[in-house]
Parts: C-alpha cells; sequence; structure tokens
C-alpha cells in the first residue's frame, strides 16, 4: 500500500487510516466526520490529495488533442482556466473524470483520480500517437492540498495574497520556499476554496503552516465523501464507470454533443437512439436511514435500478443519495429504497441537494459573462 508524504502527520493528528484506491489515507480524524464536515462549510478545512495524479500534456495540438478527448469544450478557453470533463471510451463508457488546467494552447495539466493514474496515463498515451503531443506524468514529484471552506481566501491569502483576487475554475502561478508551485480555485466540495499543487519535498512545511499555525481542520475522505454528495458531485466506480456513460450520470451537463467530434461521441449518439440509457437522480430519504451504494431502488413497486451512493447529510440532517435507474422520473415524485429490508420512502430533488458554488453554476455562470 502506498503512502503519501504526509502519512506521518496524519498519525500523530490521530486519524483513522484506510485503504482507498492502492493508498493508505485518512478516513478521518479525532473530532470526526461530522465535526470535519461542518468545519469546511462554515469554516475551512484542509486535505491531503497526493494520491491523486497530475499529468503534463504539451506541443502544438495539445489544445486540440485535449478537446477531442474530453466532452466538455477545451478548445479556446482562457489561459489559466480550469475545466472539468468526462473522458470516454470509444465504444461507450467512461474513463475517468477529471479537471482540466490550461497554461497557454500548447501547455496544459490534468489532475486525475488516484485508482484511475496508470489507466489515464495509458488512455493519453494511446490515444497521443497521432497527435503532436507530449504527455509527462508528474505522480512521484508533486502533490496536492486542497483548503476548502467560505473562509478559504482568509486563511491561504496570508501566505499567497493572490488568492484574493483568484477567479472561481481559474489558477495561477505562485512561489511557496522560493519555487514554483500552482494556486488553483477549484475543488470538490462546493463549499468554495483553493487546491495547491506544489513539489512533494515541500508539500510537508506548505502542510505544517496551515495546520498549526494558522489552525485549519485536517479533513479525511469520509467527510470528502459526504461533502461531494451533498453537491451531486459523481465519484469514479460509483455515478461513472466503463460501463456508465456520462449522459447516463450527474456529470452529464458536461456533454457539448454541439463539438464538431469528441472521441465517444458516436456511442452517445448511438445510446440515445437505443432506448437503453439509463437516468441520474437524487434522492432524499423521507425516514430515517442510509441508503448505500447497491440499495436497490423501487418506484410504483417495480424495480428500476440502484443506488450508486448515498450517505447521511449533515447540512439537511437526513439521507440523501445518488440513483441509476431505468426510466427518466420528474422532481417530486415518490421511490423506495430497500434498506436492511425495509422499504423506505424517498423523493427525486433537484441537484445540488443543499445550494452553493457548484462546478455546474461556476461554469454556466462564467458563460455568462463572456
Amino acid at each position: 500500500m502506498e503512502k503519501t508524504v504526509l502519512n506521518e502527520r496524519h498519525r500523530a493528528l490521530g486519524a483513522k487510516m484506510v485503504e482507498f484506491s492502492g493508498w493508505e489515507m485518512p478516513l478521518s480524524y479525532e473530532r470526526g466526520i461530522l465535526a470535519e464536515h461542518r468545519e469546511v462549510r462554515e469554516r475551512a478545512g484542509i486535505f491531503d490529495l497526493s494520491h491523486m495524479g497530475k499529468i503534463d500534456i504539451t506541443g502544438p495540438a495539445a489544445e486540440k488533442f485535449l478537446d477531442y478527448l474530453s466532452t466538455n469544450r477545451i478548445l479556446r478557453k482562457p489561459d489559466n482556466s480550469a475545466t472539468y470533463t468526462v473522458w470516454m471510451h470509444e465504444v461507450g463508457g467512461s474513463v475517468d473524470d477529471l479537471i482540466i488546467y490550461r497554461h497557454d494552447a500548447e501547455h496544459f495539466f490534468v489532475i486525475v483520480n488516484a485508482a484511475n493514474r496508470q489507466k489515464d496515463l495509458d488512455h493519453l498515451q494511446r490515444q497521443a500517437l497521432n497527435w503532436d503531443v507530449k504527455i509527462l506524468p508528474r505522480f512521484a514529484e508533486e502533490g496536492i492540498l486542497a483548503i476548502q471552506g467560505p473562509q478559504t481566501t482568509a486563511v491561504v491569502s496570508s501566505l499567497f495574497p493572490q488568492a484574493q483576487f483568484l477567479k472561481s475554475m481559474h489558477f495561477q502561478q505562485v512561489t511557496f520556499e522560493n519555487i514554483s508551485a500552482i494556486l488553483a480555485a477549484t475543488g470538490y466540495t462546493g463549499a468554495g476554496g483553493v487546491e495547491l499543487i506544489v513539489p512533494l519535498g515541500h508539500l510537508p512545511a506548505l502542510w505544517d503552516y496551515f495546520v498549526v499555525q494558522q489552525k485549519v481542520m485536517p479533513v479525511g475522505l469520509g467527510a470528502r465523501d459526504t461533502l461531494r454528495l451533498e453537491m451531486g458531485y459523481a465519484l469514479y466506480g460509483h455515478e461513472l464507470s466503463d460501463t456508465i456513460s456520462p449522459s447516463e450520470s450527474v456529470s452529464a451537463w458536461t456533454i457539448k454533443m454541439t463539438k464538431e467530434d469528441f472521441l465517444g461521441k458516436t456511442a452517445l449518439q448511438q445510446l440515445e437512439q437505443s432506448g437503453r440509457k439509463r437516468f441520474a437522480y437524487g434522492i432524499q430519504l423521507l425516514s430515517p436511514g442510509i441508503a448505500r451504494e447497491g440499495c436497490p431502488v423501487f418506484y410504483q413497486d417495480q424495480p428500476i435500478g440502484t443506488v450508486t451512493s448515498g450517505t447521511f447529510s449533515p447540512s439537511l440532517n437526513c439521507g440523501i443519495a445518488l440513483l441509476l435507474v431505468n426510466q427518466p422520473l420528474q422532481e417530486g415524485e415518490q421511490v423506495f429504497v430497500t434498506v436492511r429490508n425495509q422499504m423506505l420512502p424517498a423523493h427525486i430533488v433537484k441537484l445540488p441537494f443543499i445550494n452553493s458554488c457548484s462546478i455546474k453554476n461556476l461554469s454556466k455562470a462564467f458563460k455568462e459573462r463572456s
């Protein structure tokens, strides 16, 4: 099992360590998941994301290459901007969901999910054979910290004043300990915040500055999951997978079918015409209980699909879940979920479950301003 450079610091803080995608990572710290969740929603928390992977893509064809690989538009985006997208297999299904960061038209980097680091690298290298691009993995060289929550700007600007002026879904180069780092206004919580990408050797000092000096609460994978679920964000392997296409997921909004072409576009058109397309929804449980992945979902006494992710929402004080079902449903309609041999009622709700600065809304707002 791999360990991040902050492993001993997590242990010293009383973290409960678990295996995640081949890595030993903190699930939670001494105060627990609920306290960590609330800290991010109300103030600010810090996450170790060094299990995720950074890959550089450079060359004259970099922009067109990444646009071809992506469901979302990558062409002609502003320099120093970030775009959430999904990569597809040619025959359908999702390779991964990720954020693409643009330095300029010939220099990009991506941050990929920990479970898919090698898979995504292989996908890039295989697709790049006929393009004038270079693919450079930076897995062993750079690490990532996320600081998320409404007080992030105040906390981070004490070290990086640029944070005060950084627009959402944008990034810029900063300096830390005389080395170049990246400060990005991106995240996975819907609470606002930044992600910092620095050489691995400097990551412990950055962590210590925020945790020891600024008293920012460390947050583990448990709260990271409840935070993303409240936003209705996809987790690869649950809402997206090799067998779940983006059009069947909560990430369907990234698909731009008006693009001239992208890898998987034909497969999406065929899925739409086949009558086999599934549908993703969010539900709020109407009685106590937590619907977990795999729980069967019923509508009018008929099985229609399963839960892909579910949790207790600290913000709403009830159970919430994401579904994958075989028929369209309307907001407000009632379904039932089997939880521990009980049929629990729930209703279809509009995503996100709570109001916030979601990636989707930020992307829409930026488009309206442009």
